[in-house]
């Protein structure tokens, strides 16, 4: 994506970062979950939003990387909810679905995601494309972000998705199983014996592990996409899938361990730059799901790693997690 950094506005007087926005904008339950503080449209088409990261987090700021830098998964957390507040500054009605089915976010500037002693502050240009109204509602579309972190710009995230309204949803997702879709608040939690190491993962807390049944075979790695439902921050509320934020946590786990040498201390060098996904079919909560990747061959430079999610036989998802050794420019 073209970013034009050098704007008619300066974003850095248009937005507050005093307090969170109402968390229905960003279909959440969790007021500590939102991560937005100020959401301004210029038109249909364009809106600039202000983030301020958690200082610490259980689920985001639990790694053991050895640089102290942001989460790539929470800077795309922040474009997720960028996009949905946006969206709904747009002109998309308060309850409407948003299915996303692709995303792509690069890193552009490694090093000023730093975290040091004050709260990481982020500015995100937003463009909206919409490819699809009905009936002049906005039904289908493209969000293009450029994230900014004290005027560097040092991210862009793509995603794209459709919007449905809550009936639509409950149809398609009949129409796909046939029966009702089990939810997540039903579930009863309880540890995998077969959960992966923390420390294999790149975690230090065990409830962020997703995987489960590691093996690692001649050519390829493969594991069962396992995570606990009661970690909140994952599921924030209750949900009849396991969610796009789920399976590429279960890609960056697998292509972490794809690089490490098997005691959890080689990946501790290694830091995500890069995530792509493409999700073709919901990933159902009664059908076990493996996520599955050629071992990669560690490289000097930056290594793209691609995951393949599956189900019943069949790829659901395919996300790449490019990754660079050593530090960060």
């Amino acid at each position: 994506m073209e970013v034009d950094v050098t704007s008619e506005w300066r974003l850095e007087t248009e937005l507050s970062f005093d307090r969170t926005i109402d968390r229905h904008r960003v279909h959440r339950a969790a007021v500590a979950e939102v991560f937005l503080t100020d959401v301004r449209a210029f038109d249909e088409q364009r809106v600039v939003v202000a983030s301020q990261l958690p200082i610490d987090h259980g689920y985001f700021g639990d790694h053991t990387q050895q640089l102290p830098v942001v989460d790539p998964l929470l800077v795309m957390e922040v474009g997720r909810q960028a996009s949905l507040a946006g969206a709904h500054e747009s002109g998309v009605p308060n309850g409407a679905a948003m299915i996303s089915e692709d995303f792509d976010l690069r890193i552009i500037d490694p090093g000023a995601l730093h975290i040091g002693a004050q709260p990481v502050e982020l500015l995100l240009d937003c463009v909206f494309t919409w490819t699809r109204v009905r009936r002049g509602r906005l039904r289908a579309g493209v969000c293009e972000q450029a994230i900014f972190r004290d005027g560097r710009l040092v991210a862009n995230h793509r995603t794209t998705g459709q919007i449905l309204t809550k009936n639509e949803l409950d149809a398609l997702r009949t129409a796909q199983r046939g029966t009702p879709a089990p939810w997540t608040a039903d579930l009863v939690d309880v540890p995998d014996p077969a959960a992966v190491p923390s420390g294999l993962v790149g975690r230090r807390n065990p409830h962020n592990v997703v995987l489960a049944d590691l093996r690692r075979g001649r050519d390829e790695l493969v594991a069962r996409v396992a995570p606990r439902w009661t970690n909140r921050a994952l599921f924030d509320h209750s949900y009849d899938h396991l969610t796009m934020q789920i399976l590429t946590e279960a890609a960056r786990q697998l292509a972490l361990t794809g690089v490490d040498d098997g005691s959890g201390v080689a990946l501790r060098d290694w830091q995500v730059t890069g995530l792509a996904g493409t999700f073709s079919r919901f990933a159902e909560l009664d059908a076990v799901v493996t996520v599955r990747t050629p071992i990669p061959v560690p490289s000097d430079g930056e290594l793209v790693v691609p995951v393949s999610v599956e189900q019943d036989g069949e790829s659901i998802a395919t996300v790449e997690v490019a990754l660079v050794l050593g530090g960060l420019r």
